[in-house]
């Protein structure tokens, strides 16, 4: 049994994880710790209710959360880089593999390809503590990025091979 909750609060959470991702705490932990941080959140997706109202959109619980789309864009997440206003990273699938995009102004750059076999190999040489992972250029940005590329649904986007 799903306890009902409203519609400003779904939203709101939404829109932090849109924002930044899901991060920690996670919005059920933060709702009742922050609750400052969690009504300004809440006011930001009131006035998103607002707006779409006066596009005649109106926001109403269907039951039960959906099963994750896939996405129906090669750009699977974008995240401005932290301290680097002029630039974006972007995970996006590509002729059968995912790709890590660096765009700086305008210009993109592919910090590295990878299919999900060869990310889960990787991850074996992690967890085994082998120090072949070591040298693998840009090891936790690949992870992060397989992390994120399951959590959105598009592991069938980039193939397996």
């Amino acid at each position: 049994m799903t306890i009902a909750r409203p519609i400003r609060d779904i939203l709101a959470e939404c829109m932090r994880r849109e924002r930044y991702g899901l991060i920690r705490p996670l919005w059920s932990d933060w709702t009742g710790v922050d609750d400052e941080g969690c009504e300004e959140v809440r006011r930001r997706a009131d006035h998103l209710i607002r707006i779409l109202a006066d596009y005649g959109v109106t926001l109403i619980p269907s039951g039960e959360p959906a099963p994750i789309a896939t996405p129906t864009s090669p750009t699977i997440l974008a995240n401005q880089i932290y301290a680097q206003p002029d630039t974006m990273r972007e995970v996006c699938a590509d002729d059968g593999k995912f790709s890590i995009v660096a765009i700086k102004n305008g210009e993109s750059v592919v910090e590295q390809s990878f299919t999900l076999n060869e990310v889960m190999l990787n991850a074996g040489l992690v967890l085994a503590d082998d120090p072949a992972a070591k040298t693998i250029k840009g090891l936790g940005r690949q992870l992060a990025a397989a992390t994120e590329i399951y959590r959105l649904n598009a592991a069938g986007m980039g193939g397996g091979k």
